[in-house]
């Protein structure tokens, strides 16, 4: 029996993480989490079963989760990526090429909608 995908997600906010967390588990996904862009970089270079970055945009630290998903397209290109805010309504040309926007406040069932459909 193979393991369940996991799932990076990087949140600042530590009750929206543990909430985030908790809407991947119950869709059956493994959790790993960063609360900044440049822990979520260490994670991903270190762990190479990880299969979806789930990531807010706006963060603390040098690097904010939009950069974080354009070098995480650029370094592993296999990894599903969903980007998340509140402040930030983006267009598709603003995100990387595949990505998902889900728009804070997200739906347990769009998010699960979203690793659905990158895991296909």
């Amino acid at each position: 029996m193979s393991l369940p995908p996991t799932v990076l997600v990087v949140e600042d906010e530590p009750l929206i993480l543990l909430a985030a967390c908790d809407m991947v588990e119950s869709a059956g996904y493994t959790t790993a989490e960063a609360a900044n862009a440049t822990r979520a970089l260490s994670i991903l270079a270190a762990n190479p079963s990880i299969a979806i970055l789930f990531t807010d945009i706006d963060m603390p630290g040098p690097i904010d989760g939009m950069a974080l998903a354009f070098e995480t397209q650029q370094r592993w290109p296999h990894i599903g990526i969903i980007i998340t805010s509140g402040r930030w309504p983006l267009a598709r040309h603003e995100i990387p090429a595949d990505a998902v926007f889900l728009e804070k406040p997200y739906l347990e069932g769009s998010l699960v909608g979203a690793l659905k459909n990158l895991l296909a």
